[in-house]
């Protein structure tokens, strides 16, 4: 196999196991270890690390190694925003390209995920899932690949053990309206679907990462003092 082209199965490769949560986010990625299970020497390793670190999806600390990013909250504003301005962007040449069939498969989709409820990650990826499919009947193959970014850095770096249930059931009322307003040819009430669906899901992760701040904050502070000597 050439350098590059391995270079570029181990970087997607890597990509994969975190969007799928087998490397989560704050993980430390081990050189010899990532080697050991993708079966290549350690220079594809570190290049790939490297690609994805100027992919802003993993981190490297001096002294220490790579990491796996984490979400922040600046981030989580920054991704909404861009998502919202695109998806909305997108809706009337979805509506114009609505036919039975693409109707169906969004269908299938928002089922996909209404019938997920156990396993948060999946229910990040059918999720991202649902509106990428929307969103590849634009035909603006430009958008849905921005898109696709925005959803990658969503699911990679938010731990989705922070995802509460209540928002599992709101998410899927939510992609009901979304697909309804599309069924209707609906493109004002279609926006404004996506644009209500789009805050909540923000500020969802938004108060799941306060939350889960101040959990950690509150055990580091009534940790015990260890004394010496």
């Amino acid at each position: 196999m050439k350098k590059g082209q391995a270079i570029e199965e181990t970087y997607n490769k890597i990509k994969d196991m975190m969007y799928y949560n087998e490397l989560a986010p704050g993980q430390k990625l081990i050189y010899q270890e990532l080697a050991r299970r993708l079966n290549v020497s350690i220079t594809p390793i570190t290049q790939a690390l490297s690609r994805l670190k100027d992919s802003n999806l993993v981190r490297y600390i001096p002294n220490r190694g790579y990491f796996v990013r984490e979400i922040t909250e600046e981030e989580v504003n920054e991704l909404y925003d861009a998502r919202a301005a695109l998806e909305t962007w997108l809706v009337p040449a979805v509506i114009r390209n609505l036919n039975s069939q693409n109707v169906r498969e969004i269908k299938k989709s928002f089922r996909q995920y209404s019938a997920e409820s156990e396993n948060h990650r999946l229910l990040i990826i059918k999720d991202a899932q649902f509106h990428l499919k929307i969103a590849e009947l634009s035909n603006n193959k430009t958008i849905c690949r921005l898109l696709t970014g925005i959803f990658e850095e969503i699911c990679i770096k938010y731990r989705p053990e922070y995802m509460g249930f209540e928002r599992i059931g709101q998410a899927v009322q939510e992609h009901r309206e979304i697909l309804n307003a599309l069924k209707k040819r609906d493109a004002d009430a279609a926006i404004a679907a996506m644009i209500d669906h789009n805050q909540r899901g923000r500020e969802h992760v938004l108060l799941s990462l306060r939350r889960n701040r101040s959990i950690n904050f509150s055990k580091d502070f009534s940790a015990p003092e260890v004394r010496k000597g």
